[in-house]
C-alpha cells in the first residue's frame, strides 16, 4: 500500500470533473516538502499505476497539477505510470510529464555483473 495520492483507472473528460477537488486537496497538502534523509524531497509523488483509460482532458489536468506545484517549488512525480498513461502523454506532447516519473523497472536494479 502506498501512502502517495492516487489516479483513478480512467483520466479522461467524463472524470476529470471528480477528480479536481482531489487535485486541489492534494496542492494544499503538499505544501511542505517531505523529507528525504533530512534534505527537502521536492518532488510530490502521484501513484499513476491504474490509469487504464486517458484522454487529453486527463493530461491537461495533470498538466495543470504540474503547473500548480511548480508554482509551489515543487515537482510531479509518477509513479509507475500506466502505459496507457505513458503513450497518452508521448501522443499529447506532454513528455514533460514523464520526465521525473518513476517506472517500475527503476525500482528493481540488476547485481553488477548480472545479465537481465
Amino acid at each position: 500500500m502506498t501512502d502517495h495520492p492516487a489516479l483513478p483507472n480512467e483520466l479522461t473528460i467524463y472524470t476529470v470533473g471528480e477528480l479536481h477537488p482531489s487535485c486541489l486537496s492534494w496542492l494544499r497538502s503538499s505544501r511542505e516538502p517531505a523529507t528525504l534523509g533530512g534534505i527537502p524531497d521536492e518532488a510530490f509523488d502521484v501513484q499513476a499505476d491504474a490509469v487504464e483509460e486517458v484522454d487529453a482532458a486527463g493530461v491537461q489536468l495533470l498538466l495543470s497539477l504540474s503547473h500548480a506545484l511548480s508554482a509551489a517549488h515543487r515537482q510531479l512525480r509518477l509513479q509507475h505510470p500506466s502505459q496507457r498513461l505513458v503513450d497518452a502523454c508521448q501522443e499529447l506532447g506532454a513528455d514533460v510529464l514523464l520526465a521525473n516519473a518513476v517506472h517500475l523497472a527503476d525500482t528493481h536494479s540488476i547485481p553488477a555483473g548480472a545479465t537481465a
